[in-house]
């Protein structure tokens, strides 16, 4: 293939009318050859070139979609995160103030229920106190009632005693005035 150089250096020799014909055609004809390939050669590089130009005009599209959609893709990861993250902090909040509310309702009710206690144990008390009162009033009645009993019980034990041994002593006497006779 011809340089730049080879055509630069190519010296004519002189004939008659000036350079020699047959070597200026031959030499023209080597150029023109050299320069139909190199002008193929261009072409078919620019054709590449083009092909490659619109390839990585593709792969530059693909990327910059692929770059989108994964700006996209971190955008809703970030959104979804802090969305994720605030309803968290929403559910905890609200979790904390139920548990709060719950527990201050559980004191209010073991307050209430202390208070009903102490007052079902008073109530106790007072009836336990009238209860006793009442059975010992009923002890000092049934006392007073039955203060005698004692007494008239001997009394009458005595007496019922006596005519029983009177009715005995009746009875062996006629028994033994039967006999006699």
């Amino acid at each position: 293939m011809i340089t730049p150089m080879d055509i630069e250096n190519k010296e004519f020799k002189k004939g008659f009318r000036g350079y020699n014909e047959d070597e200026v055609d031959e030499f023209l004809d080597t150029v023109k050859e050299d320069f139909e390939n190199l002008y193929k050669e261009n072409i078919d590089l620019k054709e590449k070139l083009k092909l490659y130009q619109e390839q990585v005009s593709r792969y530059k599209s693909i990327e910059e979609t692929l770059n989108a959609t994964l700006i996209t893709a971190q955008t809703a990861a970030e959104d979804t995160c802090t969305a994720a993250n605030k309803k968290a902090r929403i559910i905890v909040e609200e979790a904390e103030l139920k548990s709060k509310q719950i527990i201050e309702d559980c004191n209010e009710r073991i307050i209430e229920l202390r208070k009903e206690y102490d007052s079902l144990v008073k109530e106790f008390k007072i009836f336990r106190n009238r209860f006793k009162s009442l059975i010992e009033d009923e002890i000092r009645n049934i006392d007073e009632i039955f203060y005698n009993v004692d007494e008239n019980c001997k009394e009458s034990f005595v007496q019922t005693d006596m005519n029983t041994i009177a009715s005995i002593n009746s009875y062996v006497d006629d028994e033994v005035a039967s006999a006699l006779e």
